[in-house]
């Protein structure tokens, strides 16, 4: 079992990493908040981690949702290995379903930007196309 607290930009949370009883990896995510003390940390580890481990499992095998290792027989370069760790930890981990929904609203907003302004762009491309072409005509006109 492994506790990381990391800070993620706007509160401090643990990462508990463990092996369960039917061998795969999993892992659970308790925000502190502020900054936590020592007394905090201790009184997590002793009286909330194993209700979290607990919660975790179960929401887990209700779901029935397991993380399968890779094969062993094939070998994989120990730099790409590294690189994949690396970007598995920048990765941001989503725990909560308020922060899921706040994902999926920042996409939906997002994709409502792209299409206004790609729609802006393509009436802005017409209208010099069409003041192109008036003085073009006008130019044929003459005086």
């Amino acid at each position: 079992m492994k506790l990381t607290i990391y800070f993620d930009g706007s509160f401090w949370c643990g990462l508990v990493e463990y092996e369960s009883i039917q061998g795969d990896y999993r892992a659970s995510k308790y925000v502190f908040g502020p900054e936590p003390k020592d007394k905090e940390v201790e009184d997590f580890i002793y009286f909330t981690l194993q209700k979290l481990i607990t919660r975790n499992d179960e929401k887990l095998n209700n779901h029935s949702v397991s993380i399968k290792a890779d094969a062993v027989d094939k070998k994989i370069n120990p730099k790409k290995m590294q690189r994949k760790i690396n970007k598995e930890k920048r990765r941001s981990v989503v725990s909560t379903k308020a922060q899921l929904a706040m994902t999926e609203s920042r996409e939906q907003m997002k994709k409502a930007r792209k299409k206004r302004s790609r729609i802006k762009k393509e009436r802005l491309k017409k209208k010099k196309y069409e003041l192109k072409q008036k003085k073009k005509m006008e130019k044929k006109k003459g005086h």
